[in-house]
């Protein structure tokens, strides 16, 4: 795998700043993947509940069972069914995300991550991914069937069409939000010149962790074969994940999870759905956040109450935030400020239904891994339930912080 940007062998001021300008282009030029407007997530949150209704628009919805209902079996002898209301939240799913099936997952997003390769991929064979670091619970899941992992840049087309057709994978994984600097690719685009290649004999699995209720349209409903997604990173109270494929392949995970300990019990079903139908809205504002704050940083970035900053960008490194860029190597620095004067030091499981204050933090392990010394000069904001107002005001407090003011004096 390969590295987008590689730090300057010097470390004079001349070296500094040619590397935060390297930053800053590579971040200029990582793609954000389409974000829904407000209206088109209230309309997003009207048709989620529009689905509901043509399942559930009865007293149904208040019914929540718990146990495995023999007349949805998976395995003999009656064995492997689902409380009722697990399935009609499934259905309800399926229906919304345009797949012919779905099924609730243990675990959030890792736990759909294992169970959409456990039910879509062979053990033991070959699967193409993007030539960056891919999520940290991704790569050992597939070591663990004992796959055959190969690489190939998805933002080369001619490389990716080469690569399919000489090292002919059974399958090819794709994560939906960029996971290095320089990501350009579009995940539509990919996903068609492999059925242009492959045609249907390849398996298309996407990972459309923190895209779902966000962009227009998710791996399956561009043509994958199976997407995985957290509901507990969309305010499900607990840590539930989906997967949505065809009935074949939905009907393979569930008899592999047949136990009862595996099932999804009704009342958590149902609160995860009930906590969906917030989720476009209040993603959608929370966008709008990302915006405003990268905008107004930007218009005093190394001045007046923005000292140190070389820059803000609206981006999606793996999650959607602001990422501040400072002008000298002080970001562990500002992040101790940040923790000290409002924002939280830890997460729960970022956008869980737990957090809504701003969180300061460091850039996600993928993008850190592929850009060696990014961690020194940049840092990302997710504005979570707050506004701009309470993103800035912990913003400036950090920057006046006179124990981070004297550590970047000194930098």
């Amino acid at each position: 795998m390969s590295s987008e940007v590689d730090a300057p062998a010097g470390s004079g001021t001349g070296d500094r700043a040619e590397l935060v300008a390297s930053f800053a282009d590579a971040l200029r030029s990582t793609v954000v993947r389409e974000h829904v407007s407000l209206d088109e997530a209230v309309r997003m949150q009207h048709r989620l509940v529009e689905a509901a209704a043509q399942v559930m628009g009865s007293d149904e919805v208040f019914v929540e069972d718990y146990g495995q209902v023999r007349e949805l079996a998976t395995v003999g002898f009656g064995g492997g069914g689902r409380p009722r209301a697990t399935a009609r939240v499934e259905e309800v799913l399926a229906r919304f995300f345009e797949a012919e099936d779905a099924v609730l997952i243990h675990g959030a997003g890792t736990g759909s991550i294992r169970a959409m390769l456990n039910g879509v991929v062979e053990p033991g064979t070959r699967i193409l991914v993007h030539d960056a670091h891919p999520y940290k619970t991704t790569l050992p899941a597939m070591r663990h069937m004992g796959l055959d992992v190969v690489y190939s840049s998805f933002d080369d087309r001619a490389g990716l069409e080469s690569a399919l057709r000489e090292k002919r994978p059974q399958s090819v994984y794709l994560q939906h939000v960029p996971q290095r600097l320089g990501d350009n690719h579009d995940l539509g685009e990919v996903i068609s010149l492999v059925r242009e290649v492959c045609g249907d004999d390849v398996r298309v699995l996407v990972d459309d962790n923190y895209a779902v209720m966000r962009s227009p349209r998710i791996g399956v409903q561009l043509g994958a074969d199976a997407s995985a997604l957290s509901l507990f990173k969309l305010l499900s109270p607990h840590p539930i994940g989906a997967v949505l494929a065809d009935s074949e392949r939905v009907g393979q995970i569930r008899r592999d999870l047949s136990s009862a300990g595996c099932q999804i019990q009704g009342p958590h079903a149902m609160a995860a759905l009930r906590a969906l139908v917030f989720a476009p809205v209040a993603l959608a504002v929370q966008n709008q956040t990302v915006l405003d704050v990268a905008a107004t940083v930007n218009a005093e970035a190394g001045s007046g109450d923005y000292p140190y900053l070389a820059g803000a960008f609206a981006a999606q490194p793996g999650i959607r935030c602001t990422v501040l860029l400072f002008d000298r190597p002080v970001a562990e620095e500002f992040l101790r400020s940040a923790w000290r004067n409002g924002s939280p030091s830890q997460s729960v499981g970022e956008e869980a239904q737990f957090e809504f204050l701003p969180l300061f933090t460091y850039l996600t392990s993928t993008f850190l891994k592929s850009s060696p010394g990014l961690e020194r000069y940049a840092v990302r904001v997710n504005p979570m339930r707050g506004g701009p107002e309470t993103v800035l005001r912990v913003l400036r407090d950090a920057l006046a912080d006179p124990e981070f003011r004297a550590a970047a004096a000194s930098a």
